[in-house]
């Protein structure tokens, strides 16, 4: 069940993303459940209020028609969650688009591909 709120998590946020932005996407999932500041599961960090557009009145959508796109989405979440990859969001707790200019008083740390990432 966890694998699978973070493939939609990643699915939704950075399909059209590379590689190293779609693991970077899942890394901060992975960061807010570790850092006592969010829900501790991922699916409740997820699912928090307010956080991922994706996801309405608590609940996450339906599993991707796109088969090819939800295969890899599955894939980068377990490469994810297994901690087989170079990090280069290293602490990091926050991202939005890079279409948008949300003002964050938070230390930005890059950006990639269409997303800016925060500590």
């Amino acid at each position: 069940e966890e694998a699978k709120c973070l493939a939609t998590a990643v699915y939704y946020e950075a399909r059209s993303e590379s590689l190293n932005g779609q693991l970077a996407v899942a890394h901060v999932v992975l960061q807010r459940a570790k850092s006592g500041r969010f829900p501790k599961s991922l699916c409740g960090v997820v699912t928090q209020p307010g956080q991922f557009s994706f996801v309405r009145g608590g609940r996450m959508p339906a599993t991707p028609s796109h088969a090819g796109q939800w295969r890899t989405a599955q894939a980068i979440a377990d490469i994810a969650m297994d901690g087989s990859w170079n990090n280069p969001v290293e602490g990091a707790l926050f991202f939005h688009s890079s279409r948008i200019q949300p003002g964050w008083a938070k230390e930005r740390m890059t950006r990639i591909g269409g997303h800016v990432f925060y500590r």
